[in-house]
């Protein structure tokens, strides 16, 4: 019984580590290694390419273009680029309605490869200091483009990103799941730019420097890399949580799943084949930070299972070990409590922030069965954005 609590006890500290531990380390790190960076502002704004790929959207893009247009941002340092990925005919005319009436313009696939084949095709055509990505879904305030941009006066600052605000929560009981699941990333988030190196931007607004943003493989997920490369080249990496991106949340439960599920393989993908930035001799700092908020968290069902098992061989031990398993059998009902409630689109506090984490956490392992058996999440399926 012994190797069971070694079991129990090893899953529960890595478990514990990556979200509660690892957050508070880099805490410490900054306030014993690193200074406070001074704001710097820019004489002059630096001319900046203004992209979001789209391709079913719809009357959505109208909507979408009508807010960059107000961005406060001088218009002739503003390149604003639709990208239609094979975009449905709806989508098209309206694009071309706006490209007639000019302030913007249109880079056109004729096939679906993907947003981070998109994204290549624009860097191809830019000659802005700052490259900005946005989705097309995401709405900005009319002054968070200038806020973006202002770190990038600082030479070492390499990408900034900002957050993502679900505006659609009080007709979704998913929204409210993963914005409390997302409220805790954020903690990390704010961890990890504390030191300037975010590992992770969020793929609804972020912005980086064109010359550190190489696509060499479109089957990758570019918002995933955009930070990593940046850090390779040893630059700053930032999270504004005052950079609002307003977007719509999943419908439904499996919509959501279908979003995380993409998100985690393409995730779990771009660092296998990357696996350089793992390697603690070359990158001391980031492979750490990789290990501990991205491999850990992916890795969460493994230990949610052990822990699971170990416990049920050892509940006739002693009450300790029988309580300790009834509070997690008590756990995953009230998730399944909180699926039922999530079907009929309701909100249920904290039964549904646990139906997400059990669901997220499926999410990580079959996301690891389809890496290995090399599943292309390259291009969003229709399930996935509703």
């Amino acid at each position: 019984m012994i190797y069971l609590s070694i079991i129990f006890g090893v899953a529960v500290v890595l478990l514990t580590f990556s979200f509660f531990v690892y957050p508070l380390c880099l805490v410490i790190i900054r306030a014993v290694f690193f200074k406070k960076r001074k704001d710097s502002k820019f004489d002059s704004l630096p001319k900046v390419m203004f992209v979001f790929p789209c391709c079913w959207e719809g009357q959505r893009i109208r909507a979408k273009i009508e807010n960059t247009l107000l961005l406060d941002y001088p218009r002739d340092k503003m390149d604003v680029v639709a990208i239609s990925d094979a975009a449905s005919p709806e989508t098209i005319s309206i694009l071309e309605e706006a490209e007639k009436k000019g302030g913007m313009r249109i880079i056109r696939n004729s096939i679906r490869s993907g947003k981070s084949a998109a994204l290549a095709k624009a860097l191809d055509q830019c000659d802005a200091e700052v490259f900005v990505v946005t989705d097309a879904d995401a709405l900005l305030e009319p002054s968070h483009l200038k806020k973006l941009v202002m770190p990038f006066s600082d030479s070492r600052v390499g990408a900034v990103t900002g957050t993502i605000r679900y505006e659609n929560e009080a007709q979704s009981g998913i929204s409210n799941n993963e914005g409390l699941y997302w409220k805790f990333e954020m903690v990390t988030r704010k961890a990890e730019s504390l030191i300037g190196m975010l590992t992770g931007v969020v793929g609804a607004v972020y912005a980086i420097r064109p010359e550190l943003f190489k696509i060499t493989d479109p089957r990758l997920d570019a918002d995933f890399l955009a930070p990593l490369l940046a850090l390779e080249k040893k630059k700053i990496v930032l999270f504004l949580d005052h950079i609002v991106a307003k977007d719509y949340s999943p419908s439904s439960s499996e919509a959501l799943f279908a979003r995380r599920l993409r998100t985690i393989s393409l995730g779990l993908l771009s660092l296998f084949k990357n696996s350089r930035f793992l390697n603690p001799f070359r990158f001391p700092m980031l492979s750490w930070e990789l290990w501990s908020h991205k491999i850990l968290r992916w890795l969460l069902p493994v230990f949610m299972l052990l822990i699971f098992v170990s416990n049920a061989f050892m509940i006739n031990i002693s009450v300790f070990w029988f309580i300790l398993f009834c509070v997690q059998v008590l756990f995953y009902l009230m998730g399944i409590i909180g699926c039922i409630i999530a079907k009929f689109n309701k909100k249920a506090g904290i039964l549904s922030s646990i139906w997400y984490f059990i669901l997220s956490s499926y999410a990580s392992m079959v996301a690891f069965v389809n890496v290995f058996t090399g599943r292309d999440f390259s291009v969003w399926g229709d399930t996935a954005r509703r």
